[in-house]
């Protein structure tokens, strides 16, 4: 008896866990569009998505590493993506391309939070240009959020492409069920020992 009702609280309670490489492809491609939270189960921000025929011959071009779609930090700013399910996800890395690089020198550094708390920090800032996509692995496990910070907030943009992360989503009941299941337990356990 014991072994059913526990088997019924973990199912209800149930965890899923996927991995995912985000190319947005589904996306539009028209950059005053943004990223309507929810989508590949995160939250963006103001990320939106841009073509590669867009803006020829700069870093949006060079930036798509799949297909013809990615994402960029709309209007320059940092970015924040926070998972749109409960749970964590475990973030791989991404490619990264300067929009535009201009006279200056671009560069991304990232933290990993976790309920608002700092888990993960890059202990030094990652050089892009607006020419060649550059990996950026990370490997962090167990985040809810990932800010991407640029040391031209606010004058340039970023574009991010195969943006790949490993989700651990997790069901949680609504009220309403949790009460039916818990009035089920305890009509087993009244059957049981009246039975014994």
């Amino acid at each position: 008896m014991k072994k059913i009702i526990v088997g019924l609280c973990l199912s209800f309670f149930a965890s899923v866990s996927f991995a995912s490489v985000i190319s947005f492809e589904e996306l539009s491609g028209n950059p005053a569009d943004t990223i309507t939270d929810g989508y590949q189960g995160f939250n963006w921000g103001l990320i939106g998505s841009v073509s590669n025929t867009e803006f020829p011959g700069s870093g949006f071009e060079a930036g798509v590493v799949s297909g013809t779609k990615a994402a960029f930090n709309q209007y320059g700013v940092d970015a924040s993506i926070a998972l749109a399910l409960n749970g964590t996800f475990d973030f791989i890395g991404a490619f990264f391309t300067a929009g535009w690089i201009g006279d200056y020198f671009h560069e991304l550094s990232f933290e990993g939070y976790l309920d608002g708390v700092l888990l993960y920090s890059t202990s030094s800032s990652f050089a892009i240009t607006d020419t060649t996509a550059t990996w950026i692995q990370l490997d962090w496990a167990g985040i809810d959020q990932l800010n991407i910070y640029s040391n031209l907030a606010g004058w340039d943009q970023w574009v991010m492409d195969d943006f790949t992360v490993d989700i651990h989503a997790v069901s949680v009941p609504e009220s309403s069920s949790l009460a039916m299941l818990l009035l089920g337990l305890v009509g087993l356990v009244v059957i049981r020992r009246r039975s014994v």
